[in-house]
Order: structure tokens, then sequence, then C-alpha cells
């Protein structure tokens, strides 16, 4: 009998590339629930935009558990 592995790809916008986070499971559930889990210790920071007409570099990062 042949295992599959899932692993976990995330998009957040059409001008980023998919995003393969760590990890390998069993399950497509276990894989779900690792999103999940994922999702809801996402850090988000908002950050005030000077108004100048200056384009600004943005960083994006996260952080899985």
């Amino acid at each position: 009998m042949v295992k599959h592995l899932y692993a976990i790809w995330i998009k957040i916008d059409d001008t980023l590339p998919w995003i393969e986070l760590k990890g390998e499971y069993l399950t497509k559930k276990a894989a779900r629930k690792a999103v999940e889990e994922f999702l809801n210790n996402v850090d988000v920071k908002f950050v005030k935009i000077p108004e100048s007409k200056e384009r600004i570099k943005a960083a994006i990062t996260t952080k899985a558990v």
C-alpha cells in the first residue's frame, strides 16, 4: 500500500508566489488542522505609510508553530 504525505502551500495574493509551510502530514485532515492552527497564530502588522509618493518596500514574515 502506497502512503501519501500532504504538504501545506499557502498563497497570500496574486503578487506573491506559493509558500510551502514546514511539515508533512499523513492525512488531509491533519494538514487541515495544522493550517487552522497556523492561521490562528499569524502575526499581522499595520504600518503607517508616509504621505510622500515614494514607493516603499514591503516585507512579509510568517511564523509557523
